[in-house]
């Protein structure tokens, strides 16, 4: 465990955080052991925090010594996907650029300086190391879509690739599509489709905006 683990530094909000987000992204309960190094907490640290969790809703323990994501925080996420007023239109992008190309279609939400995976399609299931929840690191330069044709990112991965292209103004919504280094386009097909998928989502959300005011 990290040497780091309940000093001085690191406030009540900061483990909180970190428990939610273990919580969050896991598919099955995790037992109190997990979570205290998932989060780098002390068990009894873990265990306590823990216990305030679930008397708020956040956090939910099955069955006594694990624990999951509890119906507040399962609230909470839902409220966010209902007042995304694209959130149905860029699921069709998605899955039309998926189909299309022959790669994984992903949305990412990019903003101070981080950026993570809310949505994945993957209709052929290609075990590409990218997953709904991940953060990717914002240090790479990810090639854009209007700039192709040019070589593609090794990225996540060295055997994998990946091309964005944003659909809003600032640039905090991205397309991107990735899959492995032996199945490149051979030609900028890929790049233009995705590049016209976040062209028209652009546009719909500079509607949406207009429309709103």
């Amino acid at each position: 465990m990290s040497d780091v683990v309940n000093t001085p530094a690191r406030s009540v909000a900061d483990k909180v955080l970190a428990l939610l987000d273990a919580l969050a992204s896991a598919d099955q309960p995790l037992r109190l052991a997990e979570l205290a190094e998932q989060s780098a907490t002390s068990k009894g640290t873990c265990r306590r925090l823990l216990l305030e969790l679930c008397g708020q809703g956040y956090a939910h323990s099955p069955g006594r010594g694990s624990y999951m994501a509890g119906p507040r925080l399962h609230g909470m996420a839902a409220a966010v996907v209902r007042h995304d007023p694209l959130g149905g239109v860029i699921a069709d992008s998605l899955g039309a650029l998926a189909r299309a190309t022959g790669h994984v279609a992903a949305r990412l939400s990019v903003a101070d300086g981080r950026a993570f995976v809310l949505a994945i399609e993957n209709p052929q299931q290609i075990p590409v190391p990218l997953a709904v929840g991940d953060e990717l690191p914002t240090t790479v330069d990810w090639p854009i879509a209007g700039d192709a044709p040019q070589e593609l990112a090794a990225f996540p991965t060295r055997s994998t690739w990946m091309l964005a292209a944003a659909f809003t103004e600032e640039g905090t919504g991205v397309l991107a599509l990735t899959g492995f280094t032996v199945l490149k386009p051979q030609d900028d097909q890929a790049a233009r489709l995705l590049d016209s998928h976040a062209s028209t989502l652009r546009e719909a959300s500079v509607s949406q905006v207009r429309h709103a005011g």
